[in-house]
């Protein structure tokens, strides 16, 4: 079966100028609506960072805890070599490097920091505000430290995440603090 097509006249294709605006409107409105959820990403990304150094300190804490009790449950102030050799407290939780069983000062908080996250992100020590470290490591009291995401902001006035090591439970909790 043999078909014809006839030419019935020039006919072009192609869009109308009203079609070309409503597609360019609805690319506006996509943009509009979608650029401030791409903009805001430093804020979503400095959070799941400091939520990553979080979940690491707490399963560092686990395994120092692990080895402790591996190794027959010695003795406070007894180090652990697999960890930087930090010293263990009567409850098999890091705190210092010293000889002794207890968090003396902010350079024992770092240590903890750095040695069970052996590799992590930079930590320094103080208060926060001016460092030039991820991190910033304040002793709290012989039992705790405090964490700051300094990597966020270290400029007074601003609120940024931190990390709280207490080393009577080997608990990890995380809240907001306002720099000084």
């Amino acid at each position: 079966m043999k078909t014809n097509f006839h030419r019935t006249g020039n006919t072009q294709s192609g869009f109308t100028i009203v079609e070309l605006v409503v597609v360019i409107i609805l690319l506006g409105i996509l943009a509009a609506t979608a650029l401030p959820r791409f903009v805001d990403l430093d804020d979503e990304a400095n959070a799941a960072a400091f939520e990553g150094v979080v979940g690491g300190l707490q399963t560092g804490v686990a395994l120092y805890h692990a080895q402790w009790l591996a190794n027959n449950k010695p003795a406070a102030s007894t180090q652990i070599a697999e960890f930087g050799n930090l010293r263990t407290n009567t409850n098999g939780y890091p705190v210092a490097t010293d000889n002794v069983s207890v968090i003396t000062d902010d350079g024992d908080c770092a240590a903890i920091f750095s040695n069970l996250l052996q590799g992590g992100p930079s930590v320094g020590t103080g208060s926060g505000t001016g460092s030039t470290s991820e991190f910033t490591a304040d002793r709290q009291s012989d039992t705790a430290c405090d964490y700051y995401y300094t990597e966020q902001s270290s400029q007074a006035g601003q609120t940024i995440p931190r990390a709280r090591y207490n080393a009577s439970t080997g608990i990890i909790t995380s809240d907001t603090y306002t720099l000084p």
